[in-house]
């Protein structure tokens, strides 16, 4: 894992390379193709709770492609490899670097309290920019295929700031800092775990 620490005048932030082992890129991999399995039949899953869609102000989808709040599913949170293996961002390394970013982000010693979404996005999908409903987030990007990925960047929307995608890698950011994902051009799958972290 090697952390990169990031200051601008507004915020900090940190971009994460190689957040994950092999053996836990792995256990996630498997864990994610039942997770493919729930969002291919979101239509037919009743609890509204589980789905992860954010509309805009005219009630319009932000995102196209498909997403679930994996915390909701397990009743044991110890029985998800990617809930067990994100709790990473709260070690004491990761956390010392993003405070170290900004004086704001102090707030991560408060930090108490996180929830997790898994988001799976094809060819034409995208996430329209937009904030989270947390204090800091994670987004952790993921392919589990050989095929090359076009689009698919992280973008703070108002900083002229484009993370390309980059497999096994994580950015941790305020949550107030609007940022989307652009537009798949290739045939290639890309999922973001998406953590948003709060203090409750």
């Amino acid at each position: 894992m090697k952390i990169h620490k990031n200051t601008l005048n507004d915020f900090g932030y940190l971009y994460i390379e190689d957040i994950f082992t092999e053996y836990e890129l792995k256990s996630i991999n498997q864990e994610i193709k039942n997770m493919d399995w729930i969002m291919d039949n979101l239509e037919r899953i009743k609890e509204e709770r589980l789905f992860n869609s954010a509309h805009d102000e005219n009630d319009n989808p932000m995102m196209t492609g498909n997403g679930v709040f994996i915390d909701d599913i397990y009743y044991n949170k110890d029985c998800s490899a990617t809930l067990t293996y994100n709790r990473k961002i709260f070690q004491e390394e990761i956390k010392e670097a993003m405070e170290s970013t900004h004086p704001a982000n102090v707030c991560v010693n408060l930090t108490n309290f996180d929830a997790t979404s898994l988001n799976r996005y094809n060819k034409g999908h995208k996430y329209s920019p937009h904030l989270d409903n947390s204090v800091l987030t994670c987004i952790t990007l993921l392919s589990f295929n050989d095929k090359e990925m076009q689009g698919g960047n992280l973008v703070f929307t108002d900083y002229n700031i484009e993370f390309k995608f980059k497999n096994n890698s994580a950015v941790y950011f305020p949550s107030w800092v609007k940022h989307h994902c652009t537009e798949i051009k290739s045939d290639a799958t890309r999922y973001s775990i998406a953590q948003f972290v709060s203090i409750r």
